[in-house]
Order: C-alpha cells, then structure tokens, then sequence
C-alpha cells in the first residue's frame, strides 16, 4: 500500500487576485489537504473572500503582518509568517505555496512530489529551478545582483538587513550555493523537514529582511541553501509543473494535454484573459476532469 502523502497549502493573496478560484482549484484536486491557509491582503477591496472564512477546515484565512511598502521583502515576512502558522498548527509532509493567479489543473501532485522528494532526500524545494517548461534555462542573475549589492557597500543605508543577509550567505556558500539560485515562487513545494529546520533556527523570524529589494523567492532560495538542502527542478519538459513568471506557459488545452498538475500564471495567454481562462479550468472541475 503505498503511504498517502499529507500536504498543506499557503496562497497570498492581494486585491488583484481571484484567491476563492484558485482555492477551489486544490480543493478539487488534492486528495485530503491538512491545511489551505490563506493569507489575506486584499485590504477589503475583494468581498468575496468572506466566502473563504466561511468554509471551515481544512481553508483558513490569516491577516498577513504588518510590512513595508515598496520591497518584495515584505512578501516574503508575509510568507514567512503563514510558513510558521503551518508548522505550528499542522502535521504535513509538503507544502505547497501557490501563487493566487495559479492553479491546479488535476489530482496527483501529493504523489509526484513525494516521489521526487523520496528519490532524492537532499532536495528540500521542488519547482521551476535551473529549467523552464520549454526547456530554456532560468536567468538568476537579477536576483544576485541584488544580493549582492545587498550584501556590499550598498547595503549599509541598512545595517540590520545587511547583517543577517551575509550571515546567511556565509552559510549557504559554504553548502556551494550559486549566486541568485531559487525556484520561480508562483509555485513550489517544500519538504517538511526543510520547514522544520528554518523554523527551529528560526530562519522564519526575521523581520530584519522585510527591508531586502529581493524577491522574496530569491530569498527562500539561499535560506533553503543555507539549511542544507538542495532545489530541484519540477518544472521543465514532463514535469507535473509547467510556471512562468508572466502568462501561461501554453494554452490551456495543451496543458491539460500534457498532464500538467500545477500552472502559473492564469492571468493571460496570447488573446485569452484571466477569466477566460479561469472559465475554461472551472468548467473542466465541474465535469469531472
């Protein structure tokens, strides 16, 4: 028999966002979530979210933490506080966080992602990594870039940030990160045990980084490096992912077609709009596919 796989899922979610679709999207597909933790940063301009707090477990809607304007720093304190939720309210062994213009596309992501992990127990993030899903590679130079003025001269307007940027640095170049190395953050997995260990060195709890320009992915990314573990690719040619920054990577038929499980983003393709999309994705769920 083989062992069922418990996953939990973080979606922010901001006033662009159609968070209650992309909600009912995992839970059609995934098989039994222990959590589907919603962080709310719509600022009161989406009234449908009332419809999420209404639903009871496993869908739980959070205030997001104070933040600063201006930085992806402060996405990533948001994530990080809705990370800490889960690992203090909840037993899982993966986490999905999911974009809220992302979707599941169909069952089996618990399966495909466990099997990845168990083949390789050095991986602790799984998704749009080194390669894309066409197959072209993945550009991180922006994202040392600003690391690295981070980390310099530049970075000393401020100190604190600075300080627990190199810190982590230090740690992750020791285990050979690369310069800029993450996964796309419209969507990715973690191991539980990589959660577990950012939380008991409490790499979840610094407020110091809500300051970073740095995305909030390209952050996750070096403390992922930093705690020891490796990212894996989820997201190339065959794989259950198919995510790209801007836009859905295909057209929705070819990504049904493909068995794609995960996608991002929804909100164009060539002349389809986000509720096109989501339209023909939500009438797929109705009927069974």
């Amino acid at each position: 028999m083989t062992q069922r796989r418990r996953m939990a899922v973080v979606v922010p979610a901001g006033p662009a966002d159609d968070a209650v679709d992309t909600v009912a999207s995992v839970l059609t597909y995934l098989e039994d979530p222990v959590l589907v933790l919603v962080i709310d940063d719509t600022r009161g301009r989406r009234p449908e979210m009332a419809r999420l707090r209404g639903l009871g477990a496993p869908v739980r809607v959070m205030d997001p933490p104070p933040a600063p304007k201006g930085t992806y720093g402060g996405l990533w304190l948001k994530l990080a506080a809705a990370l800490r939720h889960a690992v203090e309210r909840a037993e899982f062994d993966m986490l999905l966080r999911l974009d809220a213009d992302a979707l599941l596309l169909g069952p089996g992501i618990e399966r495909a992602a466990g099997e990845r992990f168990a083949a390789d127990p050095a991986v602790g993030m799984l998704g749009s990594y080194r390669v894309g899903p066409d197959g072209g590679g993945r550009d991180w130079s922006y994202a040392a870039r600003v690391l690295r003025r981070e980390c310099g001269w530049r970075g000393l307007t401020r100190p604190r940030m600075r300080r627990t940027l190199r810190a982590v640095m230090a740690e992750a170049r020791t285990a050979g990160y690369t310069p800029g190395e993450h996964a796309l953050g419209a969507a990715c997995i973690y191991r539980a045990d990589l959660l577990h260990a950012l939380y008991r060195r409490g790499r979840l709890d610094l407020p110091d980084l809500a300051a970073s320009r740095a995305g909030e992915d390209h952050l996750f990314g070096l403390l992922t490096l930093a705690a020891g573990y490796r990212i894996g690719d989820f997201s190339g040619p065959g794989d259950p992912m198919a995510l790209r920054w801007r836009g859905l990577p295909a057209a929705p038929e070819q990504l049904v077609a493909e068995g794609r499980l995960v996608t991002h983003s929804v909100r164009s393709y060539r002349d389809l709009d986000e509720r096109q999309i989501r339209e023909y994705f939500a009438t797929r769920r109705a009927n069974g596919g």
